[in-house]
């Protein structure tokens, strides 16, 4: 079974921000989808460039056509995806049969075989989508190995000639502690120079408290970018326990994924590291 179609996806959305508090969001969203298109998408600084969700879906939710943008400019040779997070915390509602009797390791592998077939849908390499290990209760150890890892990406880069961009969520603008913790550890490496350019990804209604000059705004321009985005928003919505499929990450945040929906053209809004914070 597959949970899709914009009247199912708009009924949950709007259940789930009614008691969410998340009425602004649907009033920026509606703003962002009555915008019109962009000419072309902005060029990413580096030859390679690779993002960092904290969790399974926040890639496709807040930077799908960034992605999308990167492999098309870049080449997927030069695009990483990498997984801070296993998001073993998730709460899916309605829970999935079984679900309360799974360990944090089984729930964490459901949401890496969402994510990793998210990754394919979009256009990623398979070996260039990266899942770190949680091991650790807490972020600290997730927040390690991302820095080690970008460090260990940026300079194989270095060796080979080439320049590097690294996307993360904000480290400012997020509700989200562990996103904003995400989009330190980047913003940290720019400050100590041991990276040259970064971007920052955040939720669309944020945009408003952002200077025009700092916003980075990517879209899906072409019939192939939309598919590729729709085609990874189903692997997140698809349930088929058979298969081992439980719709995790729509289950717990069936409003963002709504919200992603409305707007025809998936739109990525990202900031610069001049926002302070």
């Amino acid at each position: 079974m597959r949970l899709r179609g914009p009247v199912r996806l708009a009924a949950r959305a709007a259940a789930w921000a009614a008691g969410s508090g998340l009425a602004l969001a649907s009033v920026a969203l509606a703003l962002d989808v009555a915008e019109p298109a962009l000419a072309h998408n902005p060029e990413l600084a580096g030859d390679v460039v690779a993002f960092y969700p904290e969790h399974p879906d926040d890639e496709v939710l807040w930077g799908a056509s960034a992605i999308r943008a990167a492999l098309d400019e870049k080449g997927a040779d030069n695009v990483y995806v990498v997984l801070v997070s296993q998001g073993r915390g998730a709460d899916p509602l309605p829970r999935p049969a079984g679900w309360d009797a799974l360990s944090p390791a089984e729930r964490g592998a459901l949401r890496v075989t969402e994510f990793r077939a998210a990754m394919h849908a979009l256009g990623l390499l398979d070996d260039h989508v990266i899942v770190l290990p949680d091991t650790v209760p807490g972020p600290a150890d997730n927040y390690a190995e991302m820095r080690t890892t970008a460090l260990e990406l940026q300079r194989a880069a270095e060796r080979q000639g080439k320049s590097m961009t690294h996307v993360a969520h904000s480290y400012v603008l997020d509700s989200n502690a562990l996103h904003r913790g995400d989009g330190q550890v980047i913003r940290s490496l720019l400050d100590e120079h041991e990276i040259t350019s970064a971007l920052f990804w955040i939720k669309p209604w944020y945009r408003f408290r952002v200077p025009a000059a700092d916003l980075v705004r990517f879209q899906s321009l072409t019939q192939a970018d939309v598919d590729a985005v729709r085609a990874a928003i189903r692997e997140y919505t698809t349930s088929d326990p058979a298969d081992g499929r439980f719709a995790i990450g729509f289950r717990s945040t069936p409003g963002y994924f709504a919200l992603l929906q409305m707007d025809p053209r998936m739109t990525s809004v990202l900031h610069t590291a001049a926002v302070a914070g």
